[in-house]
């Protein structure tokens, strides 16, 4: 807003945020009227907490929303060949110019991510007649609204807004969460569609269904039998678990080394059989 100072309210739908901001405001104006000063209700130093508690809390929401939806995006990929299976590829819009690549959108999917035009080995995207895509050396040159790739047999630029066709693969790792991977294969527009807004919907409403699907069929699997009170507290089978291993352990730290030693040399008695008179 190019202001010094400045405040937002959203109503009315009165996030904590906009409480405050509503009792500072009150204060304010009860004073200007000529009512009698009251305490105020919290210091400068208090508001810079909260405000800074407020925008942490926000910053870990936004977080969790974002890594849910790549979460359900990578169920759907997952289970696909990117290589045979055609609803791996779909086409993408090219909305941010980075040093190695651009960032794109697929509508069709609703799904974000970065396509690098430059890869580990120093090689760039190269275009042929057709509009394919595959690697060759080279070199690239970032502007402030296109990228350009330079090969051997020429050089391709890729502007903002720009449709082009992208793959989409899931890639996994035994120490990080999978994470969706998007590779040009054309400069090309993927389709040529009459009603781009039907295709999104259709496209993400199959998504839904078919991660709703795996979920069903997942549970269908899992047949748990019934849990004791202490095993559904803890979500825990009766089987041996690192749950109850570390109860074991926690519960002989506790015991008497001496006492241990002394009830295992013992003999134990002869055990007693009742006889029926």
């Amino acid at each position: 807003l190019a202001l010094d100072r400045y405040t937002h309210f959203t109503s009315p739908i009165r996030r904590y945020a906009d409480m405050v901001v509503h009792r500072l405001l009150n204060a304010t104006l009860a004073v200007e009227q000529g009512a009698e000063p009251v305490k105020a209700p919290a210091g400068n130093k208090e508001m810079e907490e909260l405000a800074e508690h407020i925008n942490n809390r926000n910053r870990a929401a936004q977080r969790a929303q974002n890594l849910s939806v790549e979460l359900f995006q990578c169920l759907f990929f997952k289970e696909r060949d990117p290589e045979t299976d055609p609803r791996c590829v779909a086409g993408a819009v090219i909305y941010s110019i980075r040093d190695d690549g651009v960032l794109v959108f697929i509508p069709e999917y609703g799904v974000k991510g970065p396509v690098y035009l430059k890869n580990k080995e120093g090689q760039v995207v190269s275009v042929g007649p057709d509009g394919t895509c595959e690697w060759q050396s080279g070199s690239i040159q970032r502007h402030s609204d296109h990228i350009r790739t330079t090969y051997v047999c020429g050089s391709t630029t890729f502007r903002l807004f720009d449709h082009i066709t992208v793959r989409v693969s899931v890639s996994s790792s035994s120490c990080h969460a999978d994470t969706l991977n998007m590779e040009v294969i054309s400069n090309k527009p993927h389709r040529s569609s009459s009603a781009p807004q039907q295709v999104s919907s259709q496209g993400r409403n199959q998504l839904v269904q078919e991660v709703v699907r795996l979920a069903e069929e997942a549970q269908k699997e899992a047949k748990k039998p019934k849990l004791s009170r202490e095993e559904r507290e803890f979500r825990q089978s009766k089987t041996p678990n690192l749950y109850s291993l570390l109860e074991e352990i926690r519960e002989m730290s506790l015991l008497d080394l001496e006492t241990v030693s002394r009830t295992c040399e013992e003999p134990h008695p002869p055990e007693r059989t009742q006889v029926d008179t």
